[in-house]
């Protein structure tokens, strides 16, 4: 098999922060009371992902876009993120973020380390300010219409792209392209979606499970060996 592409998942994968919402909503003092119980809500099934985005949205409402983007600012990568992303690059790969977070980060990264593409749902600003309304491009548990997206901008067949994640959000980016990584999985069930397990500590580990130097006698990438953490799952 040649691969031809890589998307990467953001929160818990590249970063080291589980929830990129919860994580800003904590910096700003929003979190304990108000939007935890969204995240409950939604946990327990009583609103879908876009209601979810849009109470979320609704509590930043006023703020100074300049205040979120701060925050967001402050979210740092794993480490090892320079030994990734030089492997990646020096195998020629289409590569992509596929995130239910926020662009105002997804840009950010999408930026600094030079990734050809960035998916996730942003968040309305009107003259320098939030206006509370959000766009939600990559919905829960709906990774793989992004991934339809990324193979339509690139010309890529999604049995050529490798995919990396860590919750069961990425599951159905798992399924729809020809090679999948858990990476730090939050469960067993994220572990048994995925051809490989990594588990790190860092993301140099990553890059060496990466099955970009031969094949297995099966035709596909050898898996390591590696097994997952327990590791409580969170919405994205």
């Amino acid at each position: 098999m040649t691969w031809r592409g890589i998307l990467f998942d953001l929160d818990g994968t590249l970063t080291p922060i589980r929830s990129s919402w919860r994580h800003l909503h904590e910096r700003l003092g929003l979190w304990t009371g108000r939007a935890e119980a969204h995240q409950r809500l939604f946990l327990e099934g009583r609103i879908d992902y876009a209601e979810f985005c849009r109470l979320d949205a609704q509590e930043w409402k006023g703020m100074s876009a300049g205040r979120l983007e701060a925050a967001a600012a402050r979210i740092g990568y794993r480490p090892g993120i320079g030994v990734l992303m030089d492997a990646v690059r020096g195998s020629g790969l289409r590569t992509g973020i596929v995130s239910t977070g926020l662009t105002l980060l997804a840009d950010r990264v999408k930026h600094e380390l030079r990734i050809d593409d960035a998916q996730a749902n942003h968040l309305e600003v009107v003259g320098g300010v939030i206006s509370g309304r959000v766009e939600v491009a990559v919905t829960h548990g709906r990774k793989h219409e992004a991934v339809a997206r990324f193979c339509g901008r690139f010309g890529l067949d999604p049995a050529e792209v490798i995919a990396v994640g860590d919750s069961e959000g990425d599951l159905s980016m798992f399924a729809a392209t020809g090679y999948a990584i858990a990476f730090h999985p939050a469960d067993e069930a994220v572990a048994r979606g995925a051809d490989a397990v990594v588990d790190g500590p860092g993301l140099e580990d990553l890059a060496a499970a990466l099955p970009l130097q031969g094949l297995s006698r099966s035709g596909r990438p050898a898996r390591p060996s590696r097994r997952p953490r327990g590791l409580s799952a969170e919405a994205r």
